[in-house]
């Protein structure tokens, strides 16, 4: 007399149907991955970009302190004008 154990069916079940299972498992993990790259692309980017301003400003600083003194800008190589910048004011008088 053969003895059947209750998880027969299920390992019948399991085995059929492990290529989807298999492939659902795969398509998910790829979905989680491509998740965690995109993120850790997107703060690298904005840390890139941080990164340059910061540059710039650190590049740029005496056109910004001299700018803040007369009123008169280049930045970066660009004629820059103060919006409601008063001589007077920034001159200490």
């Amino acid at each position: 007399m053969r003895t059947m154990l209750a998880a027969a069916p299920f390992e019948d079940v399991a085995r059929e149907n492990a290529p989807i299972l298999l492939v659902l498992f795969l398509v998910l993990l790829a979905i989680l991955i491509a998740r965690i790259i995109q993120r850790a692309i997107t703060r690298s980017l904005l840390l890139g970009i941080l990164v340059l301003v910061g540059l710039l400003v650190v590049i740029e600083r005496d056109e910004i302190n001299q700018c803040a003194q007369t009123c008169e800008c280049e930045l970066a190589g660009v004629d820059t004008e103060v919006p409601y910048c008063n001589r007077n004011l920034t001159a200490g008088g």
